[in-house]
């Protein structure tokens, strides 16, 4: 029934990122975020990385990793501690807060970060915290893909608020990053760099370091340099 294609795989372990995926004998049409993924996670199925994943749900998508990159090290991260049951050969699991200032330290025990998806609140502000502290720990031409951008302010998880709540929606921020992408383009210094010095250095550093971002419905995948 089921072939090697990444949606496959989603649709196998029934993960919502999949074109379709079931809940309680019901079936619904998922994120479809899938056949997006694998026009450039195909050429790293055989590489030995490490892929993090904020927010685990049941540890269905995590699985679906596993089985489709075959040397990567899956690290699921959630605030559930009772997803350390999901843990086997190949898929690590850190309780924790994703966006905490101690978080970058837990991961730092993976090496060779190359992918990072942030599925945790959905909340904007959680979403820029989380992408400005760990886009820096991404390898060079890794990937840092944000999902679920339509759930706004307060994001999907009442029990779970952000920790501010920002009014600026994440599209809005992705597109802030990208008008300073040709910064570097000498016909463009001159009017942009006023802008751009004026930033918090750790904004500047985030900015010079994306190589590309993909837009596609409901999420957002930046490149790194």
């Amino acid at each position: 029934m089921f072939n090697n294609t990444l949606d496959d795989l989603g649709l196998k372990y029934n993960t919502d990122k999949a074109s379709t995926w079931g809940m309680n004998n019901q079936s619904y049409l998922g994120h479809n975020y899938l056949k997006s993924y694998e026009l450039f996670m195909a050429p790293m199925k055989k590489e030995a990385f490490t892929l993090v994943e904020l927010g685990c749900f049941q540890g269905a998508s995590l699985k679906m990793w596993k089985e489709y990159f075959k040397k990567a090290e899956i690290v699921g991260v959630d605030l559930d501690e009772n997803l350390k049951a999901i843990e086997e050969k190949r898929i690590s699991f850190i309780c924790s807060d994703a966006t905490s200032q101690e978080f970058p330290e837990k991961l730092s025990q993976y090496k060779n970060i190359k992918c990072i998806i942030d599925d945790c609140s959905h909340a904007w502000a959680d979403q820029r915290i989380s992408l400005e502290m760990l886009f820096p720990i991404l390898e060079s031409g890794g990937y840092y893909i944000i999902e679920d951008l339509e759930c706004g302010t307060t994001g999907a998880y009442p029990n779970f608020p952000p920790k501010i709540e920002d009014s600026q929606s994440f599209w809005d921020y992705a597109m802030d990053r990208l008008k300073i992408l040709r910064v570097s383009e000498s016909i463009n210094q001159q009017a942009f760099r006023p802008f751009f010095s004026q930033l918090p250095q750790r904004i500047q550093q985030l900015e010079l370091s994306i190589a590309m971002s993909i837009i596609i419905p409901g999420a957002i995948i930046f490149r790194k340099k």
